[in-house]
């Protein structure tokens, strides 16, 4: 049982952030459909979809960026054992994830502020996109180029 301890624990982290987003934009949702909140900056509201886009398109290319530099680290320092790369794994996976659900979080708010289903639709595509990024052992051996005795040895 210990075994999947460490690739479980990624994917228990995965999914709780993962259900966070889909709760929150559900929430926003009802608040904006039942009129608990209405929105308050429909003027502003192209601006808003500039600044969603933007800050969308930047956390993925930062977050994709930063994941990619620190597995080609982990991958060129032979020295670390399995242990040490799947922990140094595990942080720059968390530093993408937490790029991601904050350009969901930017697009949930600006739907509760101005109210537009675009910024609805944006934050489905990041939660789509953020849902293949789901950390599976056989995805993360590869990606680690870890060998079956270090696989056995996590």
């Amino acid at each position: 049982m210990k075994k999947a301890t460490a690739f479980a624990t990624l994917s228990l982290m995965h999914k709780a952030l993962l259900a966070g987003q889909i709760i929150f934009s559900v929430v926003m949702f009802i608040l904006v459909q039942q009129k608990i909140f209405e929105p308050v900056l429909t003027k502003h509201e192209k601006i808003m979809q500039v600044i969603a886009l933007i800050f969308a398109a930047l956390s993925l290319f930062i977050g994709a960026s930063f994941f990619k530099k620190k597995l080609a680290l982990i991958n060129d320092n032979m020295v670390i054992d399995a242990k040490a790369k799947l922990s140094q794994y595990q942080s720059a996976s968390l530093v993408q994830w937490s790029l991601l659900e904050a350009a969901i979080l930017v697009c949930g708010i600006s739907y509760l502020l101005a109210g537009n289903y675009a910024f609805l639709v944006l934050a489905a595509v990041l939660i789509l996109y953020f849902a293949m990024l789901i950390p599976v052992k056989t995805k993360i051996a590869a990606q680690l180029n870890l060998q079956t005795s270090e696989l056995d040895e996590l």
